[in-house]
């Protein structure tokens, strides 16, 4: 068991589960896309499209690991928390590439799985330079075929939170199986849903959510929660936050692109801007921010803390391509804390 002596005193480096996908994430550069925006939705406000039957070419192709899984264990055994993945590779070439990278990463391995003939994750990621966003297409499995059952009878460690993400079929009698394992672990919950849980088992869902001590969803996400619940609400961050934590949720954190966050106990809700950094592409700025977050949240429970670790980290994945590329260590995160905090604004 790793400690950390601080201030003359030991303290015990936390742990944590991260249930989700593990991918390979092929970035396709682009100069420019068309862009069309899209006024009739809330929650698709801006169309990426191309000619039909044309002939695109990229300014480069990129290979990085990625998944939600991965992403958010990187980013906190750099903020010192020990992380373990859950997730599933295919018997092929592109399942060793993966588990390869996350090993170089060093992150614990040791749970996941390789199994069935269903490939590996992979996204194709179509990023446009100038527009500074992307479309992420999606094939293959690391999350579905993982046999869940096995790998917690097979987990004996000590744990203290665990990150549920990226679920897809089968998510309602997985989510079952780990309540009932955090219960026996006294474990803590973090829930970050899918869109394809929001989309299909949201209702059946809905019953555990007093079991979470912190959900994770952007703000598109939070619209189509609640739209889905049929829940009145107002497009508005504070209104978004109240009616999502009534739901049961203890904390609610909801990302807004380019706008920054907003984080809401029960009690207060604040929010931060996002740092005025030069950005090159944008995936896994999201899980950045949530391993940003939990980093200090998971000791201290504190949302001023976690709102500013998260911005920064954030921050910093935005500078670079790849979701792991710029994360930050824990060091780095805690030095911006004081300038961020003078920026927090409280909105409820």
């Amino acid at each position: 068991m790793r400690v950390d002596l601080i201030n003359n005193k030991y303290k015990i480096m936390k742990k944590v589960i991260c249930i989700g996908s593990a991918s390979k994430d092929i970035f396709i550069i682009l100069n420019k896309t068309q862009i069309t925006e899209n006024s009739k939705s809330l929650t698709e406000k801006r169309i990426m499209s191309f000619e039909f039957g044309a002939k695109i070419y990229a300014e480069n192709l990129i290979e990085e690991i990625g998944g939600s899984a991965v992403n958010v264990s990187a980013g906190l055994n750099l903020g010192e928390v020990k992380s373990f993945v859950f997730a599933r590779t295919a018997k092929s070439e592109m399942g060793k590439w993966i588990e390869n990278k996350i090993g170089k990463l060093k992150i614990k391995k040791n749970y996941m799985q390789r199994r069935g003939a269903e490939p590996s994750g992979i996204s194709a990621i179509i990023s446009d330079k100038e527009n500074l966003d992307h479309t992420i297409i999606r094939t293959g499995d690391s999350v579905e075929l993982f046999d869940l059952k096995k790998a917690l009878n097979k987990f004996r460690e000590k744990v203290d939170w665990i990150y549920v993400g990226s679920q897809k079929k089968n998510s309602i009698e997985k989510m079952e199986k780990i309540v009932e394992f955090a219960k026996n672990k006294k474990a803590k919950l973090i829930f970050v849903p899918s869109s394809y849980q929001i989309e299909n088992d949201l209702e059946a869902l809905s019953e555990y959510f007093e079991k979470f001590e912190l959900i994770f969803v952007n703000r598109d996400e939070a619209i189509e929660i609640l739209e889905k619940l049929k829940i009145k609400f107002e497009d508005k961050p504070e209104i978004l936050l109240q009616e999502i934590q009534k739901l049961g949720f203890k904390n609610v954190v909801i990302t807004d692109g380019a706008e920054g966050a907003y984080v809401y106990d029960g009690e207060k809700g604040l929010f931060l801007e996002v740092n005025k950094t030069k950005k090159i592409e944008t995936v896994g700025a999201g899980d950045a921010f949530v391993s940003g977050f939990l980093s200090t949240f998971i000791d201290e429970a504190n949302i001023e803390k976690g709102l500013a670790w998260g911005i920064a980290n954030s921050g910093a994945v935005l500078t670079k391509i790849g979701a792991t590329k710029g994360l930050l260590k824990k060091k780095e995160l805690k030095s911006q804390e004081k300038d961020l905090f003078k920026k927090i604004k409280k909105i409820i």
